[in-house]
């Protein structure tokens, strides 16, 4: 079919832009029909429902990343140990304490009488004196039928601030400067533990100890005058706590004497005693451990506060090393002395608890 230019008539290809007579435009593109406006708009609200579903889903997946991370255990790190003996210190007014105050003199008496002879009470006291904690001795004749002199310490207004109790202190605070042991974490049991090995540092220094020029003497005189300090820990409610030697000791007895049957009951005991041939190892016996429950350890068994478990025993001269039935690899040594009137008792190279032996 021929095509022909609508100005001159002149015909022309099918495709021609041009008309080669006079010049005409031919074929132009036609604009496209605008969308009807119901169908656009249903098309941004497509789009918007895209959107909105899109953030709900990225919030989902960021909630559930944040949500698992809260949940999962806390790990073994310098931050969390620190975190955690800090916390203990902070919670522990005892344990503070034990650590800043010195209790080595009844610093609660307006005075303290030194006898002429004792050089080093007397050394140690002048030293307080130069902090001001107390005033110059005054010499006094004892009196009696034997005539020696002796010093009087009289207690200052600043060492009166410094007590807290019977004990002097050289600061009101302490905190974790540098720890280590949190690479060495062992399964106590179903219990996750560790020894925790951490440098302290003073907080908020009594103003006498902070000017003293002898301060590295009177750290000296502290407890833990290196302030280094081991503290048992463990992985409790997901989150690294300090515990005590009793609270290590139950972890012990209920993790891995827990993994066997119990056999409990009135009379059980006894049944169980007779049952069991004595002799073979050195802890074969009845032992109080430290937080009070007692143990006995015979040739084949364990028995904790009437509960027994079936364990086999290796003894290497005064260590015993124990693996109850069911425990995988969770054994534990005891070390007897060589009296045999105490032993300890160790997991993985961490002691756990004192025992004491038990006389019938």
């Amino acid at each position: 079919m021929a095509h022909f230019c609508t100005k001159c008539g002149t015909a022309y290809a099918p495709g021609a832009r041009f008309c080669d007579e006079c010049g005409k435009a031919l074929n132009a593109a036609s604009s496209p029909a605008p969308a009807p406006a119901a169908t656009s708009a249903l098309s941004g609200v497509k789009r918007h429902h895209v959107i909105i579903a899109g953030g709900v889903l990225a919030v989902l997946i960021v909630a559930g990343g944040a949500l698992a991370w809260l949940l999962a255990p806390e790990a073994a790190s310098a931050s969390s140990f620190s975190r955690a003996i800090n916390a203990h210190l902070a919670a522990d007014a005892a344990a503070r304490d034990k650590l800043l105050c010195l209790a080595n003199l009844p610093y609660q008496k307006e005075e303290i009488r030194v006898a002429s002879y004792d050089t080093s009470t007397r050394q140690w006291l002048d030293i307080l004196v130069r902090g001001g904690l107390y005033s110059a001795p005054v010499e006094q004749g004892s009196g009696g039928w034997v005539a020696q002199s002796q010093f009087v310490y009289a207690l200052a207004a600043p060492g009166k601030a410094a007590l807290r109790g019977d004990k002097l202190c050289v600061a009101k605070g302490v905190k974790a400067a540098k720890v280590s042991g949190y690479d060495q974490v062992r399964d106590l049991g179903a219990q996750q533990v560790a020894m925790a090995k951490a440098t302290l540092t003073l907080t908020d220094e009594a103003a006498w100890f902070a000017k003293s020029a002898d301060r590295a003497l009177i750290l000296q005189r502290l407890p833990d005058g290196d302030l280094e300090v081991r503290l048992p820990m463990a992985l409790v409610d997901k989150q690294w706590q300090v515990i005590d030697e009793a609270q290590m000791s139950q972890a012990a007895m209920t993790g891995v004497m827990g993994k066997s049957p119990a056999v409990q009951g009135a009379g059980m005991l006894d049944k169980l005693k007779s049952a069991f041939r004595f002799g073979g190892h050195p802890a074969v016996g009845k032992w109080q451990a430290a937080m009070g429950n007692v143990l006995e350890f015979t040739s084949d068994s364990v028995i904790n506060n009437g509960t027994s478990t079936k364990a086999t025993f290796t003894t290497n001269g005064n260590t015993v090393t124990i693996t109850p039935e069911g425990a995988g690899d969770a054994a534990m040594d005891i070390i007897v002395s060589d009296d045999g009137s105490t032993a300890q008792i160790s997991m993985g190279g961490m002691r756990v608890t004192t025992l004491q032996r038990m006389r019938d």
